[in-house]
């Protein structure tokens, strides 16, 4: 397998106005995917969605022009949550998605990412034959661009994405009574989630759904949930749900005012769908970072959790390896395949808010589905990374607080894959045992490891 220099975990992304995130590298890149696809789809179309940020509509036109110069026709739906994108791919018979976004990051970024035609994002291999196609020479020239910025999605596209949300649910599914505050980070979902919930009956008030091209993200949304916890807590019986800039993730606040942690959120999905018959193979798959009491409380009811490295691409290979129909990370990315291919910040909201509904119980009893272990996480600078388990002195020490653990907690010990440290993470059922664990551990790390 090669090599890639420009997609990393989820597609390219960068500075707006230095490569590769300048109108001519995104040109070049819409030319080499759009022959990659043309292979098998020649003539074929391609969805175009973005977010909210300022340089999207000239980052789009450039996508454009090098799509269509590669012999395929673009279909622009304006802002759309990238799961959205991804979910009416198919419905409007495209050969790819395009999605330009650079989610939770500043407004000064962007990105760009890929999709099948069956919206499922691209693997490490085909992201890398549309780098071998690249030719940055000769990238196609965009037209020029209308002043101004449209915010709005293509009401079409709206209306498809509605009912694949739906279709989901069954008929008459309907949030009435609920009261909801929407945090939608001026990002893309600043339209579809207040306007779908208020379609399904739910009471909804919104914030971060002014966007003016600067300001998403910006102190607002699931990267800055302090304004909606304020928000919710001067209310009386509302819940919160925040977004980030492209939408695909979910962060929500019980009703007390309460942020509800993300494995939490996972729990709740994954246990209702077992105790419904619809888990396939009775497990759900997360990453090495969600929490053990994630796995006792499935464990009680008969289920199974299969855990993935770091990512939400982890997760969804392993779900598509496995048939699996429920994953995601504490972080707040959820994917549910009965219902979509990729991540989506409102279908995850619609499970929860369902199952209030049925259950008619509030968000912070519903959440108590399982108990959280205390954990803890030290980042320690290192001077190299060899495998840890090839250290004698520390794979022993490992073993020896493991043993001590007992099963009622673990150790986890990852690099960072971008800067010279190393993370610990340990989590047991009292707060003491961590502390020895690190007390023995932190020292051996610092010894083999440190600077």
């Amino acid at each position: 397998m090669g090599v890639r220099r420009w997609f990393g975990t989820d597609g390219i992304r960068g500075r707006t106005g230095k490569v590769p995130m300048t109108p001519e590298f995104v040109a070049a890149v819409g030319a080499a995917a759009g022959k990659f696809f043309a292979k098998d789809h020649p003539g074929g179309k391609v969805l175009v969605a973005r977010d909210t940020r300022g340089s999207g509509p000239a980052l789009e036109a450039a996508l454009a022009a090098g799509l269509e110069a590669s012999g395929l026709s673009v279909v622009r739906v304006g802002v759309m949550p990238s799961g959205a994108a991804a979910m009416i791919v198919p419905v409007v018979g495209a050969c790819a998605g395009a999605i330009l976004s650079a989610s939770h990051n500043p407004a000064g970024d962007n990105g760009l990412k890929f999709c099948r035609a069956d919206g499922r994002k691209l693997e490490d291999a085909e992201e890398e034959k549309i780098e071998a196609l690249l030719d940055l020479e000769n990238p196609p020239r965009a037209g020029a661009q209308p002043g101004g910025i449209d915010f709005s999605c293509a009401p079409a596209s709206l209306e498809s994405y509605r009912k694949k949300l739906l279709a989901g649910f069954g008929a008459g599914f309907t949030l009435k009574g609920v009261k909801v505050m929407v945090d939608a980070a001026n990002g893309a979902a600043w339209q579809t989630t207040p306007e779908i919930l208020r379609g399904l009956g739910a009471e909804v008030e919104a914030m971060g759904d002014r966007p003016d091209g600067k300001n998403i993200n910006e102190g607002c949304g699931s990267e800055h949930p302090e304004g909606l916890i304020s928000a919710v807590k001067a209310k009386s019986g509302w819940i919160g749900i925040a977004h980030d800039g492209d939408a695909d993730r979910l962060l929500l606040v019980d009703e007390q005012g309460e942020r509800v942690d993300g494995d939490e959120v996972i729990a709740m999905a994954a246990l209702d769908a077992l105790e419904r018959g619809t888990l396939s193979g009775k497990t759900v798959v997360v990453t090495v970072m969600s929490n053990l009491g994630l796995e006792e409380a499935m464990a009680a009811k008969g289920g199974k959790v299969r855990r993935t490295p770091v990512g939400d691409r982890y997760v969804a290979a392993a779900m598509r390896e496995g048939g699996f129909s429920v994953g995601g990370e504490s972080s707040g990315h959820l994917l549910f395949t009965d219902v979509s291919p990729a991540g989506d910040g409102l279908l995850s909201a619609l499970k929860i808010l369902d199952l209030m509904k049925r259950k008619g119980q509030p968000l912070s009893q519903l959440r108590k589905v399982m108990r959280r272990y205390p954990q803890k996480l030290v980042n320690l600078k290192v001077r190299h990374k060899p495998a840890w388990e090839s250290v004698p002195a520390l794979a022993a020490a490992v073993r020896e607080m493991e043993m001590f653990l007992g099963g009622k907690g673990r150790i986890l010990l990852r690099y960072s894959g971008t800067e010279p440290k190393v993370r610990l993470l340990v989590e047991a059922d009292e707060e003491d045992k961590i502390r020895k664990v690190q007390d023995r551990l932190v020292p051996v790390l610092n010894e083999h490891l440190g600077e």
